[in-house]
């Protein structure tokens, strides 16, 4: 079906390149997912109020994403954890916002039980809960073992909200290309260092934050409509 298909549709280019290698193929075309656009939204703060009012000018790093084994969540939760009894992080908080197996959510859930106040699980969100908890968020957080795009990568973005992946999401190469984010290993250490990196320097995050809103422009709707 692929070799004599007349086309076949990529999402990213890393996803084309490999599996052209692979099976011998060259008639692919990459065309990305769309988001939806984003306006800065004024009311995010009573929004945020309303929903998660125990999140209220508190300082957190975002989850966005299924929940399962592929997503590297266990090496995250560790890492952060760590980076919590450091003195000059032990204000922030770490938001897991996505649903999943339940023995898996369960295993995640009993990894955050010494710090429960300082992880927070919401269940799988959408519409403005969603938006309300991207848009307040300082950095969004995917170390995947696999991520053939990342859609939730784009959409933090979007919101102007830096980004810290692993080299295995297929958007990392755009993510280095516009300095819009970090990337790590996953790796406990390699985690908790980049984590350390980017939560205590609240100007380049807002830096990276804009370099990322530039780049989510070009995976608009109506651009992937064009394409």
């Amino acid at each position: 079906m692929l070799r004599r298909a007349a086309a076949i549709h990529y999402t990213t280019e890393a996803e084309k390149l490999s599996t052209e290698r692979l099976l011998g193929l060259n008639h692919g075309k990459v065309i990305a997912l769309g988001i939806e656009a984003n306006s800065a939204a004024s009311s995010t703060q009573p929004r945020l109020e309303l929903h998660f009012p125990e999140l209220t000018n508190q300082s957190y790093a975002l989850v966005l994403s299924r929940l399962h084994p592929k997503k590297g969540l266990d090496v995250l939760i560790d890492a952060f954890l760590s980076l919590v009894q450091v003195p000059k992080f032990a204000h922030w908080r770490l938001v897991i916002a996505g649903d999943g197996p339940t023995d898996y959510v369960v295993k995640l859930k009993a990894m955050a039980a010494s710090s429960s106040q300082r992880i927070l699980f919401t269940g799988w969100l959408d519409g403005e809960k969603k938006d309300a908890v991207l848009s307040g968020a300082s950095l969004l957080v995917l170390p995947s073992h696999q991520e053939n795009f990342g859609l939730c990568v784009m959409e933090a973005l979007s919101h102007s909200v830096p980004v810290l992946i692993s080299p295995h999401v297929n958007l990392a190469e755009e993510i280095v290309l516009a300095n819009a984010g970090w990337i790590a290993t996953v790796d406990k250490d390699a985690l908790l260092s980049r984590l350390a990196e980017a939560l205590d320097d609240e100007d380049e995050r807002a830096r990276r934050g804009q370099a990322g809103n530039q780049l989510s422009r070009k995976y608009s709707w109506n651009t992937t409509a064009k394409s």
